[in-house]
């Protein structure tokens, strides 16, 4: 009998000790669970860099479905998600398990993708946060600021003082291209006898450099195009690569050569940009364009050496231009009587008496204001007189009749032009 007695004394004794260990191990579990929760935060496409954690407030930008990845001991056993503060929504859109993750490399802890909203057109920073509920059901939360999208820097037409990557010289060439307005607006005054210029140009871009007021690296920032308005017909405008709101982004301007070179009438044109994503953050810069005020033309009447001549000898006239010529400018010319002159160079002169019109055609050399069309005389029937000398009239048009014919029909003004010369008989 003190034999089973003592034996039920020594199996409460041990029931006593197990109970005793159950319950300082129970003690215990509360709290390590409770330190269960959030310990940092990535970007979803990289499981290493930490960019937020419990101490620090994880920037994220306005707007609808911007997602991060938290990590931490049970956070992807959290079975709801809730938010507060400035954002409007918060989900849940994946859940790696610790071995889910060391099998990605990226260590033996749980995580949550997590994707939050907020309203786009913030003006200013606000505070957010997103708590994630733990197996014990406490909630570990993450603070959050929701970045507004900042407002633009006034862009200019220069980069450190100079048009980038150039100043236009095949459009621009003898006129002037200038920025005023603390480089604000660009003003391009073309040269004189643009509007006639065909020469191949592929210097015909600027670069415009579009960034933020407030630089900023936030979590899940949408790249964009920024939309451009206003521009001129002669202009278009795309962006050099998408970026987002807190990096410069460049605008490639270019020139349509033709479009431009045929401008009558200054062009002025307030160039509006335009972040697509929030329209109430734009910046302007203004472009002004302007025909030159000096129209191609003689810029004086044609001029003969020698003025009076004998039958036999050449003759150059003399042609002054108001602009300098563009490539292929043609000449319409022709002297009263085709018959009393033959080419005085067949390559560089050409002329054919035996035209029904008696129209010939010089092409000027490219750039010039002046140039000589030479003509060498003859003393055929009609083209002298023993008598007194032979008036014979050279006359030129600006064009080429055969294109315009009714350049011919004009006997005054810039586009025409007449000088008299005498052939004597020999």
């Amino acid at each position: 009998m003190i034999g089973i007695t003592e034996t039920c004394r020594g199996a409460n004794a041990s029931r006593a000790k197990v109970v005793t260990a159950a319950a300082l191990a129970l003690a215990f579990l509360p709290a390590a669970r409770a330190r269960a929760g959030v310990e940092y935060v990535t970007s979803t496409g990289d499981c290493t860099t930490h960019i937020g954690g419990p101490s620090a407030a994880l920037p994220v930008r306005a707007g609808p479905g911007r997602q991060f990845e938290v990590w931490g001991n049970s956070v992807d056993l959290a079975p709801t998600i809730k938010f507060g503060g400035a954002l409007t929504g918060a989900t849940i859109v994946a859940r790696h398990s610790g071995p889910d993750n060391a099998s990605r490399g990226c260590g033996f802890v749980g995580s949550m993708v997590v994707s939050v909203s907020s309203n786009v057109a913030i003006t200013a920073n606000a505070a957010a946060s997103v708590s994630f509920q733990m197996p014990l059901g406490d909630f570990s939360s993450q603070a959050l600021t929701v970045v507004a999208f900042p407002a633009l820097a006034q862009p200019t037409w220069t980069t450190n003082g100079s048009l980038q990557p150039s100043n236009l010289p095949c459009i621009v060439k003898t006129g002037s291209i200038t920025t005023i307005n603390q480089d604000t607006k660009l003003v391009i005054q073309l040269p004189p006898g643009a509007s006639q210029d065909q020469t191949t140009c592929t210097s015909n871009v600027i670069n415009v450099h579009v960034q933020p007021a407030t630089a900023s690296q936030i979590v899940s920032d949408p790249t964009f195009n920024y939309t451009v308005a206003g521009a001129p017909a002669f202009v278009t405008v795309h962006q050099v690569a998408p970026e987002n709101a807190g990096h410069l982004a460049t605008l490639s301007f270019t020139f349509n050569v033709a479009g431009i070179r045929a401008l009558t009438t200054t062009s002025t044109s307030t160039i509006t940009i335009t972040n697509p994503i929030v329209t109430a953050r734009t910046a302007t810069i203004t472009l002004q364009v302007s025909p030159s005020t000096v129209a191609q033309g003689f810029a004086a009447p044609a001029s003969a050496i020698p003025s009076s001549t004998t039958a036999g000898n050449p003759i150059d006239f003399t042609l002054k231009f108001s602009a300098p010529t563009r490539s292929g400018q043609v000449i319409t010319w022709r002297m009263t009587q085709a018959g009393c002159f033959v080419s005085a160079d067949s390559t560089q002169w050409p002329y054919d008496p035996h035209t029904s019109t008696g129209f010939q055609y010089f092409r000027a050399p490219t750039n010039v204001t002046s140039t000589v069309i030479r003509v060498l005389s003859q003393n055929n029937s009609g083209c002298t007189s023993k008598l007194a000398p032979t008036t014979q009239i050279f006359e030129a048009w600006l064009g080429d009749q055969r294109v315009s014919p009714n350049i011919v029909n004009v006997t005054s003004g810039p586009t025409y032009t007449r000088v008299n010369i005498s052939l004597l008989f020999p």
